[in-house]
């Protein structure tokens, strides 16, 4: 090796491992917090860089990398690293244990981590369908989050489930426009690490039964054999939000916003106020039951903005999809949001 290649070789090595420092941070920081577009684009830039140097790497190299292929011992290893990707990525799709689970674990991780009400996200949907844009912007109210369950003696945050969706003026269902992840294939925290797949029928009753699907277990919701599409799902939003979509709806239709949080319990839904009801005492999580929001909203019309209003609650156990107008008994529920305002684009 001449001189001159000596500081190369040097320059090579120190910026890789400096890159591969960098990507090892802010991988384990992006696997355990909420997205952030700068770690993002720290962890990309570097995730680049590393990949150039790796190639002077390669090249400063290749004869004792070729040297090692030579070797009889190492085809074994060759086979093991040519068959290590496409089994990760059919575990993946599948959603199969160990795979799917560290993803999973990555998920409950992010909800353990204390909500930051100042912050507002965009969530789009429904991005390859054509139609009539429409915005929802979703403020979170002071019990937005709240206290629940609790995992290895740690009390988590819990955060809503919600959805959102259209019907026409008599109220029939037309399509839904956004529902929340673990809502679309009750992916719940409960069976984190590949156990029995945790139902709750009680989370969106009023939504549920107005798609009016039933699955094999004979309850109004999805299940992960028959899971909602990904283009409307998306991870539950830390705190307030705007849902940019679209719908294939014209003229006047009812624009409608279910949202329930567990563990929410107060003196009236407390842990054994059903004790006769298998759903509501069941998994020891239903608390308040749902809220339906509605606004009737004239796509047509020169009215950009629709304010939400209250307009009842659902089953607390999800036995029906009515919507129940009496609202005693519901307290901290009623402050999850404190407005929301449909706004025709």
């Amino acid at each position: 090796m001449s001189a001159d290649q000596k500081p190369n070789r040097a320059a090579v090595s120190i910026f890789m491992l400096f890159g591969f420092v960098t990507i090892l941070v802010t991988g384990l920081l992006s696997y355990g917090l909420r997205y952030n577009s700068l770690l993002s684009a720290v962890h990309t830039v570097f995730g680049l860089t590393f990949v150039i140097f790796g190639i002077f790497h390669l090249k400063n190299n290749l004869k004792p990398i070729i040297n090692y292929f030579r070797q009889p011992r190492a085809k074994r290893y060759v086979w093991m690293a040519t068959l290590m990707v496409p089994i990760i990525v059919a575990g993946l799709s599948a959603g199969l244990p160990p795979f799917q689970s560290i993803v999973d674990l990555g998920y409950a991780i992010k909800e353990l981590k204390p909500i930051e009400r100042q912050l507002s996200e965009t969530i789009y949907t429904r991005y390859q369908n054509e139609g009539k844009e429409i915005s929802i912007d979703i403020k979170a109210g002071e019990h937005y989050s709240g206290p629940g369950a609790v995992i290895l003696g740690v009390t988590t945050t819990g955060i809503p489930q919600m959805a959102v969706w259209v019907e026409d003026k008599k109220g029939n269902y037309l399509e839904t426009l956004y529902v929340t992840k673990k809502a679309s294939d009750s992916s719940y925290i409960q069976s984190l690490f590949g156990g029995e797949e945790v139902r709750r029928p009680e989370a969106l009753p009023h939504w549920s039964y107005a798609r009016g699907i039933k699955s094999d277990d004979g309850l109004m919701m999805p299940s992960s054999a028959n899971p909602i599409a990904d283009a409307i799902t998306g991870a539950t939003p830390i705190s307030s939000f705007e849902l940019r979509t679209n719908t294939q709806a014209d003229k006047e239709v009812i624009v409608k916003f279910e949202i329930n949080r567990s563990f929410d319990f107060n003196d009236v839904y407390h842990r054994d106020a059903f004790p006769d009801d298998p759903i509501y005492s069941g998994t020891g999580s239903s608390a308040q039951p749902s809220l339906i929001y509605a606004a009737t909203v004239n796509l047509n019309d020169e009215q950009p903005y629709y304010f939400m209003r209250l307009i009842g609650r659902g089953h607390h156990s999800g036995k029906n999809g009515k919507v129940y107008e009496d609202l005693t008994g519901i307290t901290t529920a009623r402050e999850m949001v404190s407005r929301i305002i449909v706004e025709v684009l």
